[in-house]
C-alpha cells in the first residue's frame, strides 16, 4: 500500500499543477497491482474527489479560480456528458477513442505555437468580457460552449472526464489565460468525481481503509503541486501540459485494444 501510495503521490503531484486529477491513470495502476476493477475505480473516484477539493481550496485561496465561467463549463459539459453516456451503447467505442486522441493531438499542437492574440474569428455571438483573478479578457459564449457540450458528449461515450481538451478549449478558443484555466479546472475535477464516486459508492460499496489511505497520499501529492503550480514559468507549464496531452492521446489509442 505504501508503494501504491508513493506512485499515487507523485503523479498527483504533477497534475495538479495543471488542475487535473489524474484518475486515467490510477484505475490502471490499481488493476496491475492485482486489485478489482470495481474497487479500483470506486477508490480512483474517492481519490479524484479528495483531491479535487485540495486543488480547489488551493487554486481559491490564490484567486485563480473563475468561478463564473467554471460553473457554466461544469453544467455544460455535464449535460453533454449524461446525454453521451446515455445513448453510448449504439456507438462503437474504438471510433470515438481514435477522435478524442486526434483532437488532444490538435490541441497540444496549438498550445505548443508561440502565444498569439485571441483570434477575432471565434468573437461571433455574446461575447462574456471576464474580469477575473487579476486578469481580463473575453469568453465567446455561442463558440465555447456548444464546443464544450460536443466534447462533454463524446467524453460521456467514451467514460472519461474529458477534462484534457476542456482545458486546451478554454485557453486557445475561450481566451482564458493559462493558469486560470488550469485552476478553474480543478473545479471540475471534484463535481464530476463527487457525482461518479456517489453513485458508484451507493451500487458497488467502499473500502475505506484503502480509499482513504490512497487519497492521503494522492490528496499530499495534490496539496504540494497545487501550491508549486504558481512558482513555476508559465512557458515551462505549456511545455509539459503539451506533453501530457501527447501521452494522453497515446495512452487513448494503446487502451482502444486493451
Amino acid at each position: 500500500m505504501i508503494f501504491l501510495g508513493l506512485i499515487l503521490f507523485f503523479i498527483a503531484l504533477i497534475l495538479s499543477m495543471f488542475g487535473k486529477g489524474g484518475g486515467e491513470f490510477y484505475v490502471p495502476i490499481f488493476i496491475t497491482a492485482g486489485i478489482g476493477f470495481h474497487l479500483a475505480a470506486t477508490t480512483s473516484l474517492f481519490i479524484l474527489m479528495v483531491s479535487g477539493l485540495t486543488m480547489t481550496i488551493v487554486y481559491h485561496r490564490k484567486a485563480l479560480i473563475d468561478w463564473g465561467t467554471g460553473l457554466a463549463v461544469i453544467l455544460t459539459s455535464a449535460s453533454g456528458a449524461f446525454v453521451g453516456g446515455y445513448i453510448s451503447a449504439n456507438i462503437k467505442a474504438v471510433y470515438l477513442k481514435i477522435l478524442f486522441s486526434v483532437l488532444l493531438l490538435i490541441s497540444a499542437y496549438f498550445l505548443s505555437r508561440p502565444e498569439k492574440k485571441q483570434s477575432e474569428l471565434f468573437m461571433i455571438g455574446p461575447i462574456w468580457k471576464r474580469n477575473c483573478c487579476g486578469e481580463i479578457y473575453n469568453f465567446p459564449v455561442l463558440i465555447v460552449l456548444p464546443t464544450i457540450f460536443l466534447i462533454g458528449f463524446i467524453a460521456g461515450m467514451v467514460g472519461i472526464s474529458g477534462g484534457g481538451l476542456i482545458v486546451p478549449l478554454l485557453i486557445i478558443l475561450g481566451g482564458m489565460p493559462l493558469r486560470i484555466a488550469f485552476a478553474t479546472n480543478s473545479v471540475m475535477v471534484l463535481f464530476s468525481s463527487t457525482m461518479g464516486f456517489l453513485g458508484r459508492g451507493l451500487s458497488s460499496g467502499v473500502n475505506w481503509k484503502f480509499a482513504v489511505t490512497m487519497a492521503a497520499f494522492a490528496s499530499s501529492g495534490a496539496l504540494i503541486g497545487s501550491m508549486l503550480s504558481t512558482k513555476v514559468k508559465l512557458q515551462h507549464l505549456k511545455k509539459i501540459f503539451v506533453w501530457i496531452l501527447i501521452i494522453a492521446a497515446v495512452w487513448m489509442v494503446l487502451k482502444i485494444y486493451v
